[in-house]
């Protein structure tokens, strides 16, 4: 092999050396370097897709915000953070000059701590174990029809909210007597339903009072009504409603 020949070879090895480092070196980097850009690229294009769904979301929302702020202004006026009696008692005032009664008497009692409702697991396990009695009882023939026994309507689940407990939620027992004909008394009645505070009414009592009459003479008899409830608390947690005194109207 010639001397030429042979600086050509080893120019050639040289030139495929410094190339093939060159690569490695230099050029393998900046792909790397592309390839993660393009893949930093990517993550940053899913993630401004998926913020920009969730702006979307939060737009639809802010167009109900307003009627959102409206129904809690009406749930925390139904059930307010304290007792509020001077206003209760002025809804029910006002309701009574709206409708024609007399209010004779009106009672607020302390505010008590709410206890949950307790479960009746044993009636549940006694109506389980009756029902399984019945499923396996074989009938037996009879000549004349006999009238079934009619089944029992099973009670309502209770349903609680482990947010509601006694630190938070409290019970006024609350009694209003009030003079007035029937109408007068179930108008009283839808009208202290519709008022802002909510006043759950569970017991109605009536009487007729009698009384001697200056215009005739006689005795004029004027229905009385009672009704007794209860008005709610929902209080920050860890903080107690305040609780009112009696009042008579």
């Amino acid at each position: 092999m010639s001397r030429n020949r042979l600086m050509l070879l080893l120019a050639a090895v040289a030139a495929l050396a410094i190339a093939a480092g060159g690569f490695f070196l230099g050029v393998q980097p900046q792909l790397d370097r592309a390839t993660a850009a393009k893949a930093d690229r990517a993550s940053v294009e899913a993630g401004n897709s998926t913020t920009r769904t969730e702006l979307g979301r939060l737009r639809e929302q802010a167009k109900s915000l307003p009627k959102m702020q409206a129904e809690l202004a009406a749930l925390r006026a139904s059930v307010p953070s304290s007792a509020s009696a001077s206003t209760f008692i002025s809804q029910l005032n006002a309701t009574a000059t709206a409708t024609g009664v007399k209010v004779s008497t009106m009672t607020l009692g302390d505010a008590q701590a709410y206890a949950p409702p307790a479960t009746a697991a044993g009636s549940g396990e006694a109506a389980s174990a009756e029902a399984s009695s019945a499923a396996t009882a074989t009938p037996t023939p009879s000549a004349t029809a006999t009238a079934s026994t009619p089944a029992v309507p099973a009670a309502p689940v209770t349903v609680t909210d482990s947010a509601i407990t006694a630190l938070n939620f409290s019970v006024i027992p609350v009694s209003v007597s009030v003079k007035g004909e029937f109408a007068q008394a179930l108008a009283f009645v839808k009208g202290v339903q519709a008022n802002p505070r909510l006043f759950l009414i569970d017991s109605i009592s009536s009487s007729i009072e009698t009384a001697a009459s200056a215009d005739s003479g006689g005795v004029a008899e004027t229905p009385s009504w009672t009704f007794s409830g209860s008005v709610y608390v929902l209080s920050d947690a860890g903080q107690k409603a305040t609780s009112s005194t009696p009042t008579n109207g």
